[in-house]
């Protein structure tokens, strides 16, 4: 009898052993058998060496399928956005890649004299390559496929420095605050006037930090990448250095105070010519109201600038007053200056963004094709040139502009100019006084 209640509790254990369910429950159960004397010591312990390979085994098959669940629901090693823009981004922040680009479309119709042909303009259509290698490096190429096409930026840098960066390659001078401002972002569609003594792109190297409420930048440069263009030339290319030091001792969302002060300096070397030019503040016509001529037996120019801008909700202002001094060999030294005061207003309450020592984008607060009418702002300015002096006769000009932009997205904006040329002394268009309106419709991503 006892026999066949050991055979049958042997039966039933093997069964309970066997499944994947076994566990604390069965090995209670073989103990209280044993205990009762049901289960001799050796069927005993051999019961328990196979409910602890049992368990074992169902322990092994449930992490494999927890590995195998973790394996098909962790996370991609990148992160992919498409808003704004395609970016592309590891976890660990040491790669990234962005394309972006603009495309900006003009029209335009003049007025008055000299006489300018109504027209239409691709104003600029740039794509760019920008992100990180490695964690500290940078990197940016642009290419501008309006007109026949050119590099505009670059460049390479170096961002292992604790609140500085070093940059190498082919980008802007730093110098102004219109110029360091992206012409997407500018309140006009074209810079003021002043920005005929804009330093330009050339290739070199920079060192620059940026904080909060100052920044500095200092770079020596030779000639630009559009100047050599990859072809030999027996004569030494100009050179020159660069700084421009910003401080805004209130910067905060909606509010800030900005001075910068820009210094530009180039030696022109053998070509000993220099040209300072500038059209109505437009750029369809072509024609420029105030023109030097290449001036010769240049040495060297120097240039000054003077910046202030302030915002303050949905307002905003800045100003700007240029100085340029060229040195000449066997010729007495020539002065020239330019200054332009503009203001906006967003009728829509939004305020312009600044970073890093020059204006960024707008985002509204309501979106078109979101239930929101975009942001609209409204925008004045005042802007005067003087290219004469001793016998150059380039030309006096003043002009004023006003504008209104509607942003119907962070992306898309459309924008519409009227510009009044008020003066004009001297020069090639001496007493001509055109006036135009512009349109200009822009997709920045």
């Amino acid at each position: 009898m006892n026999l066949t209640k050991t055979l049958i509790a042997g039966a039933i254990l093997t069964v309970f052993v066997s499944s994947a369910n076994a566990g604390s429950e069965i090995e209670t159960l073989i103990t209280m058998l044993h205990e009762n004397g049901m289960v001799s010591d050796e069927q005993f312990a051999r019961l328990q060496a196979e409910l602890k390979q049992n368990q074992v085994s169902a322990n092994a098959e449930k992490k494999a399928v927890q590995e195998q669940l973790a394996e098909a629901t962790k996370p991609s090693d990148v992160d992919v956005k498409i808003k704004g823009g395609l970016s592309i981004k590891t976890r660990d922040g040491d790669f990234s890649t962005k394309l972006g680009g603009r495309v900006q479309i003009d029209a335009a119709t003049y007025s008055g004299q000299p006489e300018i042909g109504d027209g239409t303009e691709l104003r600029r259509a740039r794509l760019y390559l920008q992100g990180t290698m490695y964690k500290d490096w940078g990197y940016k190429l642009q290419y501008d496929f309006a007109g026949s096409g050119t590099i505009n930026d670059a460049f390479m840098t170096y961002n292992g420095f604790d609140n500085l960066q070093l940059k190498v390659g082919n980008f802007k001078d730093p110098f102004m605050l219109q110029e360091g401002t992206s012409s997407k972002y500018v309140l006009f569609t074209e810079r003021a006037l002043p920005s005929a003594f804009a330093a330009g792109r050339h290739i070199g190297v920079m060192a620059s930090t940026k904080q909060q409420h100052w920044s500095l930048a200092a770079g020596l440069f030779g000639d630009s990448y559009t100047a050599n263009n990859g072809t030999n030339h027996d004569e030494d290319e100009g050179w020159g250095v660069g700084t421009r030091a910003t401080f805004a001792p209130i910067n905060e969302k909606g509010e800030l105070l900005h001075f910068g002060l820009g210094l530009n300096y180039r030696d022109v070397s053998d070509s000993g010519t220099a040209q300072f030019k500038q059209q109505a503040e437009t750029h369809i016509s072509g024609i420029n109201i105030v023109d030097t001529g290449s001036i010769g037996n240049v040495d060297d120019v120097l240039k000054v600038g003077l910046e202030v801008a302030t915002v303050a909700g949905p307002f905003s202002a800045q100003a700007e007053y240029i100085s340029t001094s060229v040195n000449r060999n066997n010729a007495s030294d020539l002065d020239f200056d330019g200054w332009y005061a503009q203001a906006g207003y967003f009728l829509t309450g939004e305020s312009r963004s600044y970073k890093k020592g020059a204006f960024a984008g707008i985002k509204p607060k309501g979106n078109v094709g979101e239930g929101g009418i975009g942001a609209w702002e409204l925008g004045l300015r005042y802007s005067t040139l003087d290219l004469i002096d001793r016998d150059i006769d380039g030309g006096e000009v003043d002009t004023f502009t006003l504008g209104l932009n509607w942003y119907a997205t962070p992306t898309l904006r459309f924008s519409a100019n009227y510009v009044d040329v008020l003066n004009v002394t001297g020069g090639a268009h001496d007493n001509e006084e055109p006036s135009l309106f512009q349109v200009r419709s822009q997709w920045a991503f």
